[in-house]
């Protein structure tokens, strides 16, 4: 089976998943006799490429490395938007990897939409279209018969939709909580150690956790659009970012930390579903967490969610300091389920 990408939105994670290509190329034919072709990759600065074979993936990674743009790689370089991509590109799938828009999840969704609406299969990263409209994307890709797919939307690549998906037929889950920023996360650990913010963020964006503007992340925003994904496709909530109840750590002080540690107590960026009488509340807000909660070990990057369902009570899942394989290896995985469904005839 021939399998064509068009990957809209190439950076860490594009450029990842394209080295996982790569690297598992005879994998995939000799055990899942899968021959995949990258034949469009569109990038927000770097230029892009569009053609009707299959790209020269390790010529592309190669160029970007070197600091080139891809308008050097030759004839199949354009200047197509992306838009105008997925409407000419013979891919069978795109993967859609484009950078989060807190505001409205755009361009994502739209990009989303059209390809589905075109009949493409659709694997994406990015949680701005499932917080803002996961309902409408999922409609759109029922009535084409396409399939769409985003695991490595929170929690990068731990399978917490796959996990509900196939593996809790019948369960309901009544709520959710989690640590899901990383960056957050780690300054509160770093600030557990006596460090103060400041210096904390300083640190987290040395090591390349944090952004040069980590406003997203210490304001809650990043958590409120990864708590409402999880609620639209776990709860049906069809909520937005904008209905959670959000507070950011950057009111944090040592002696809030301090206040914590007396009473054997660690301060962690809680982002939490629950069902009501009215439907789903959302919430991230810093909650001061004992010794008997599962997040009172999950430091630095990690991060971990609880799951409370009908039938099998609670589960909780940890995910020990991620890296980008993790995400890139979460579209990865999608677009082998993607695969197996399409050879099962199933959605």
């Amino acid at each position: 089976m021939i399998l064509r990408l068009a990957i809209i939105g190439f950076g860490n994670v594009g450029q990842g998943f394209a080295r996982m290509l790569v690297d598992k190329r005879d994998w995939l034919l000799k055990t899942k006799g899968l021959d995949v072709e990258v034949v469009a990759i569109s990038t927000r600065s770097r230029g892009s490429l569009i053609s009707d074979r299959g790209l020269d993936i390790e010529r592309v990674l190669d160029l970007l490395a070197n600091g080139k743009s891809l308008d050097e790689y030759g004839d199949e370089a354009t200047e197509c938007t992306a838009r105008q991509i997925i409407d000419r590109t013979i891919a069978d799938m795109m993967i859609e990897l484009t950078t989060l828009n807190i505001e409205d999840g755009q361009p994502a969704i739209d990009h989303i939409s059209h390809a589905l609406s075109e009949g493409m299969d659709v694997v994406t990263a990015n949680k701005g279209p499932i917080a803002f409209a996961y309902h409408d994307l999922r409609t759109t890709s029922r009535s084409m018969g396409s399939r769409f797919r985003f695991e490595g939307t929170v929690m990068d690549g731990t399978p917490i939709f796959s996990l509900i998906e196939k593996t809790l037929p019948g369960c309901e889950v009544i709520d959710i909580r989690g640590i899901l920023n990383s960056t957050s996360n780690y300054v509160l650990t770093a600030m557990t150690n006596g460090r103060c913010m400041k210096d904390a963020v300083m640190e987290a964006q040395a090591k390349g956790i944090a952004e040069a503007d980590p406003t997203l992340d210490l304001d809650g925003w990043d958590a409120a659009a990864k708590i409402t994904a999880l609620a639209n496709v776990l709860m049906d909530a069809r909520m937005t970012p904008r209905d959670v109840d959000r507070i950011g750590i950057n009111g944090i002080t040592a002696e809030t930390m301090n206040e914590a540690a007396r009473q054997d107590n660690r301060i962690r960026l809680v982002a939490s579903a629950s069902r009501n009488n009215d439907g789903v509340v959302l919430q991230v807000k810093p909650e001061s967490v004992s010794s008997r909660s599962p997040f009172w070990s999950v430091n630095g990057t990690s991060s971990a969610i609880t799951i409370r369902t009908d039938l099998m009570g609670e589960l909780t899942i940890l995910e020990t300091n991620p890296e980008l394989t993790q995400t890139a290896y979460a579209v990865f995985s999608d677009m082998l389920h993607i695969v197996e469904s399409i050879r099962s005839g199933t959605l």
